[in-house]
């Protein structure tokens, strides 16, 4: 049975929750977490108490005297998320509501957990208020290791997860990077089945979300879309698609993950391999597809936002595993 911390701690994770990007009432977040207006009252008392959360106005009059609303203090809670690809770095420092306080850009050196430990180690001193931590890599990854990296091949083998927490001393997340783009879209807009796919400079990935959750699979490995087994796959992922038919090359992917997958949406993320094909690669798919199992094929601007919405919610949960 949870102690009586343990209870008081996932309910003010709870509270959190439900407080993070909005103002509420205790009356209003007894309704919206199922908590009693006792327990609501205490928790949001000692959180206004230790400047986490603050009086943000009246809630509307049903008669009596007006309940006062309350929310998070912005940047009593900090998190950092960061993007590697290739050998640069992409960080920045949020607040309780996804907003940057902070974000910057490094070129990585031959040693990169170097560059990668000065740059923790100088955010960490800066930031006090940091509870969590969420990295992105473009490579496999397995429980927060790499197993297969193109580029920075050194970091083969590397706990990223553990890496970042023993420096931070911090929770902390390392995902591949497509796993986080497609949970950011699945956040941003509330998808329960899609897969998202992206050109960068180790070929093409995926990242898959399954019935409101990323899969990654049993050894971290969805999404390896050069394992398909499409003539010259690997090749294409040396020589970025070098004489490839990209319209026939995507709807053989389209199909084989309709086949295995059933999703309600793929999501192609534009770059110049993909200019033009989308709707070639609709009309060859319905053609070959039973309609009721034609996904809908989307172009996306969006690959950043998704990727960094990803990286955020990554290190929520994280706080709060």
């Amino acid at each position: 049975m949870a102690d009586n911390a343990q209870v008081r701690r996932e309910n003010e994770s709870l509270l959190r929750e439900s407080l993070r990007g909005g103002a509420y009432s205790k009356n209003e977040l007894a309704h919206r977490t199922g908590l009693s207006f006792p327990t609501v009252g205490r928790i949001v008392d000692d959180m206004v108490s230790r400047g986490e959360a603050a009086a943000s106005g009246e809630a509307a009059s049903t008669g009596g005297r007006c309940a006062m609303r309350y929310a998070l203090v912005p940047d009593f809670r900090l998190y950092l998320c960061l993007r590697l690809e290739n050998r640069t770095l992409d960080w920045s420092v949020c607040d309780i509501n996804g907003g940057a306080v902070e974000r910057g850009e490094i070129s990585c050196g031959n040693d990169i957990l170097c560059d990668l430990d000065t740059l923790l180690m100088r955010v960490r001193a800066r930031y006090p208020q940091l509870v969590a931590a969420a990295m992105g890599f473009a490579g496999s990854m397995m429980d927060g290791s790499v197993t297969v990296a193109f580029e920075p091949p050194e970091l083969r083998g590397v706990n990223l997860k553990k890496h970042l927490s023993n420096i931070l001393g911090l929770p902390a997340a390392a995902k591949r990077d497509m796993e986080l783009v497609a949970k950011g879209y699945a956040v941003r807009r509330r998808a329960r089945t899609v897969v998202c796919i992206y050109i960068g400079h180790a070929g093409m990935g995926a990242g898959i979300v399954l019935d409101g959750r990323v899969w990654s699979g049993a050894h971290g490995f969805a999404g390896e879309i050069h394992f398909l087994p499409i003539e010259n796959n690997l090749k294409y992922a040396e020589n970025h698609f070098e004489g490839a038919d990209m319209t026939a090359y995507c709807t053989s992917v389209v199909r084989s993950l309709a086949a295995l997958l059933d999703p309600e949406c793929i999501v192609f993320y534009r770059a110049p391999r993909f200019d033009g094909i989308t709707e070639r690669v609709r009309t060859a798919c319905a053609a070959l597809l039973p309609a009721s199992a034609m996904p809908e094929i989307t172009l996306s601007n969006e690959w950043i936002e998704d990727y960094e919405a990803g990286l955020f919610a990554t290190a929520c949960e994280e706080e709060n595993a």
